[in-house]
């Protein structure tokens, strides 16, 4: 082989190793960032999001703009027993300041019945009603039996200047701010906004 090939091969080699290296760069960068990689896990969002559909949260809108109401967000949660961190889709619906209470199975927000119709579907709410009997209440326990098995209201609860209420679209399947072990979340556990 002669010199000059020897060369050539040597430049397409580190012409390769540099085209690796910055791709590896911008794409790190664009999912530490700017839109980082999401799974849904878990029944909280359906229908809105299936168990196991993957997409892309705005981590940069996170950190540049405040969460507003009825926007899917993911929050960062620490296991209080493990320390473990992660992330959970859930959709705001409490902003600082408000009150949030369930009357009847319904949410209201500083005494108001909310609207959720856009992003609740009325055909698989029924489902749930009709199932259950109810989509908003909470499963409780009582300090006799330890397991959950009274459904309630709850609320109402009124945030303070750093807290926002969230909630999974799938009210009976979701862990999300009307658990006490939950609570309201703080703006600085907002990881990303929206999933697409």
């Amino acid at each position: 082989m002669t010199e000059e090939k020897k060369s050539s091969i040597g430049k397409e080699i580190l012409d390769f190793v540099k085209v690796f290296v910055v791709s590896a760069v911008v794409v790190l960068l664009f999912a530490n960032f700017i839109a980082h990689p999401v799974t849904v896990i878990g029944h909280s969002m359906d229908p809105t999001l299936a168990d196991g559909e993957y997409g892309f949260t705005s981590v940069i809108s996170a950190r540049l703009s405040d969460p507003q109401r009825n926007e899917i967000v993911v929050v960062t949660m620490t296991d209080p027993e493990t320390g473990e961190k992660s992330e959970w889709v859930k959709r705001v619906i409490g902003m600082p300041g408000d009150t949030i209470e369930c009357r009847n199975d319904d949410v209201y927000v500083n005494g108001e019945k909310i609207d959720e119709s856009a992003y609740i579907d009325q055909e698989y709410k029924d489902s749930l009603l009709e199932k259950y009997g109810y989509f908003n209440k909470t499963l409780q326990t009582t300090p006799e039996n330890p397991e959950p098995q009274i459904v309630r209201d709850w609320g109402p609860v009124t945030l303070g200047e750093d807290e926002y209420f969230v909630m999974g679209d799938n009210r009976p399947y979701s862990k999300d701010s009307r658990d006490p072990s939950v609570g309201p979340v703080k703006r600085d556990q907002f990881y990303g906004k929206g999933v697409l």
